[in-house]
């Protein structure tokens, strides 16, 4: 019985770490290509302007988390507005997602890649 409880924890435990610091929320590549081609959503680029001015996904408006006036201007999108978040690496845009529900966004996704991942893969990016 102490063997069977063990394993179980042991399982238990191994399960609940892959799922640390990601939430519903969170999407992946795929879902993403997804829903930026159902053209429901808002595609936001959370990281400064300089970096977005590196490259950014095609579609993508830039919105600097680190900003005095990020609540403002995220707000003006419109709380009712389906939002998809992103920055360098998925730290930013999760913070920033935070800050959204907590506006009172209704449908915001988070990119857990970021940008990185993102051209990783060879994506088409745009450059200003």
């Amino acid at each position: 019985m102490n063997k069977l409880f063990t394993i179980i924890s042991v399982v238990f435990i191994l399960m609940s770490s892959c799922v640390i610091g990601q939430n519903q929320n969170d999407i992946s590549i795929e879902e993403l290509k997804n829903k930026i081609a159902s053209q429901k959503y808002i595609l936001v680029d959370v990281r400064t302007s300089e970096e977005y001015n590196n490259g950014h996904l095609k579609g993508s408006i830039n919105i600097d988390y680190f900003s005095d006036d990020f609540s403002d201007e995220i707000s003006s999108l419109g709380l009712e507005s389906p939002i998809l978040v992103y920055c360098r690496s998925g730290n930013r845009s999760g913070k920033a997602m935070k800050i959204m529900y907590d506006l009172g966004f209704i449908e915001v996704k988070n990119f857990i890649g970021g940008y990185k991942s993102w051209i990783s893969e060879e994506n088409l990016i745009i450059k200003e």
